[in-house]
């Protein structure tokens, strides 16, 4: 039923009925009686029905020279609308639109420790959906920013030597939260266990007893248990160390590049978040915020720097990419990748690659490649470095380092290796447990005298060389040299036998100082095939003799400047062209060797 409630009053005409202000004051009365009063006092009727407006509702109302449209607003509080016609405001009943939620709210409060009350600082509370998270500030306050929208909500607070704790936020408005940890018990080790239910020293009660002898109790004492951590480990020590100089140079630069409160996600949560992509311009500003550290990405790319926990298929960036666990598959940087654990697949940086664990695939970079556990594939780079066993090549390095090669080759400028069961090809290789070494002081038909080493493996070695005659008269000044070698035991392998027979065979290339002025004057070139027989006298010293073939180029009609004759040898042939000579003859050499100390256990490789 429709009612018209109509009062006189006087009012200007072409003035609006919502903008005319008038005062009313009503206190706990009916909404029909203060519609009344606001139509009496502002000098029009209002047209409603019983069934829109709630005409029984009690109201309280205290308006000072307000419109008539803020009243109303006050009164209906947006469910009605209203509008004007002639001498009426019409009121009718607002549809009924769905509440719409607000795109995001707050949740505040303090993490407080649930048995001491204490508010805990630099906790880490996190959302793992949305990857929204927070830190408690100094204070043990936080507030987190989560968006409303979003079904199923949890909360993850965690914090070291606490238990983690999961929340579901049931509400989408702002609201004070706060959360409450349990300790964590400490887990006890074996030698901490033993502390603690270690006996007491036990009560002897003495009873006087002239019948009985008196017998006394020895006192057992235990001795302590040695500190684990104060054993210092002998194998693989250079890997320890080289994974420890790896995490320091890590850290670093995740210090440099990350943010405070990364790190303290990173020190407080343990559990591995996933996410199928990732992108980033530094590991602060990306799709995973300040959780980047703790997640695994399948596809990751970045443009300055990024920071996750692992990759599961491919990563790519400008820059740096730092990965705290694994990554499968491939990763490519500018600069450099730095992995703290495994990597499988391919890795290429233009600078360097640093794995903290083991590696298998291939790993190139243009400056550096260091992996500090083992190593399967290959190593291509300037540096090469091996921690642990490699089982593969290390190829074209200015230096090539390994612990253990297993197998594959080493194939650079310097190669290294603690011991090796293959051969390594470079201008210098060293073996250091069971590898061949000599250094020799022998003489020729040259050289009075001549110091050698000679360091590799005995399949395949290095040859350094330098040779002097102490300015005697009509012999060169003296000479240095370069060449390789390769050796073989003679005789049985008879336990206990240390193998006293070798014969080697060396091809060394020389520079040969004709005059004082080494670097000035004419130089001569010798070229010397040996194969000498070597006897050892100790484990220790070895005595060496041979026969050579050689061949000498010099840069004068003699071998010498102003003697035509002055070289004398067992000669095969000699050619002189007016330009220089050409000599080739059989000659000798008999020294003395200081050998390596053999290592029985690898002396079959």
């Amino acid at each position: 039923m429709l009612c018209c409630l109509s009062i006189q009053a006087a009012h200007a005409q072409g003035s609006s009925l919502l903008e005319t202000k008038i005062t009313l004051r009503v206190s706990n009365e009916r909404m029909d009686e203060v519609l009344r009063q606001i139509a009496g006092k502002g000098g029009f009727s209002f047209s409603y029905s019983p069934d829109a407006i709630p005409v029984g509702s009690r109201v309280s109302l205290n308006a000072s020279n307000q419109s008539v449209r803020e009243i109303l607003n006050v009164l209906f509080d947006g469910k009605v609308l209203f509008k004007e016609r002639r001498k009426y405001i019409i009121l009718q009943k607002a549809p009924e639109v769905a509440e719409k939620l607000p795109e995001a709210f707050y949740l505040n409060g303090y993490v407080i420790d649930e048995t001491t009350g204490e508010k805990l600082p630099n906790a880490s509370i996190y959302e793992p959906v949305t990857l929204a998270s927070a830190v408690s500030n100094k204070y043990g306050y936080y507030k987190i920013k989560l968006p409303a929208q979003t079904e199923n909500l949890r909360l993850e607070v965690r914090k070291e030597e606490y238990a983690g704790k999961s929340v579901n936020i049931a509400s989408r408005s702002n609201e004070y939260f706060p959360i409450y940890l349990v300790p964590q018990m400490p887990r006890l080790t074996l030698r901490d266990t033993i502390k603690v239910i270690a006996p007491r020293e036990p009560r002897i009660v003495v009873r006087t007893d002239s019948s009985r002898p008196q017998i006394e109790i020895p006192v057992v004492v235990v001795a302590p248990i040695p500190d684990p951590d104060s054993i210092i480990p002998i194998q693989r020590k250079e890997k320890a160390t080289l994974a420890e100089s790896l995490k320091d140079l890590r850290d670093g630069l995740v210090y440099a590049l990350s943010t405070t409160r990364q790190a303290i996600h990173v020190d407080n949560i343990q559990d591995s978040l996933h996410r199928p992509f990732q992108a980033s311009i530094m590991p602060f500003i990306g799709t995973n915020r300040e959780l980047s550290g703790n997640v695994v990405n399948d596809f990751s790319l970045n443009l300055l720097a990024g920071y996750s926990l692992g990759v599961d298929m491919a990563e790519a960036g400008l820059g740096f990419n730092l990965v705290r666990g694994d990554v499968c598959c491939f990763q490519a940087a500018g600069v450099a990748n730095v992995v703290g654990r495994d990597v499988k697949g391919v890795q290429a940086a233009g600078m360097a690659n640093l794995v903290i664990g083991d590696f298998v695939g291939f790993q190139t970079a243009t400056a550096l490649n260091i992996t500090a556990g083992d190593f399967q594939g290959v190593q291509l780079g300037s540096i090469n470095v091996a921690g642990g066993v490699l089982e593969g090549w290390q190829l074209f390095g200015a230096l090539n380092v390994a612990n253990r090669v297993r197998s594959g080759h080493q194939i650079g400028f310097v190669n290294y290796a603690d011991s090796s069961a293959t051969v390594p090809f470079g201008y210098f290789s060293y073996v250091r447990i069971n590898g061949y070494r000599r250094l020799e002081l022998t003489t020729d038909e040259l050289n009075y005298g001549n110091i050698t080493f000679k360091t590799g493996v005995r399949k395949f070695y290095n040859i350094l060389t330098l040779g002097t005659n102490a300015f005697m008269p009509d012999k060169p000044f003296g000479s240095i040299g370069y060449g390789i070698g390769t050796a073989r035991y003679l005789g049985s392998r008879n336990r206990g036998d240390a193998r006293k027979w070798m014969l080697d065979l060396n091809f060394v290339a020389s520079r040969v100082a004709l005059e004082k002025k080494f670097l000035k004057a004419p130089y001569a070139v010798h070229t010397r095939l040996s194969l000498n027989l070597e006897r050892k006298i100790s484990p220790r010293l070895a005595l060496t003799v041979g026969p050579s073939l050689n061949l000498l180029f010099s840069p004068y009609t003699g071998l010498l400047k102003g003697n035509e004759n002055n070289f004398t040898s067992v000669l095969v042939s000699t050619d002189s062209n007016g330009e220089g000579s050409a000599y080739g003859w059989i000659g000798f050499q008999a020294g003395l060797r200081l050998c390596n100390r053999p290592n029985l256990a690898l002396i079959s490789q």
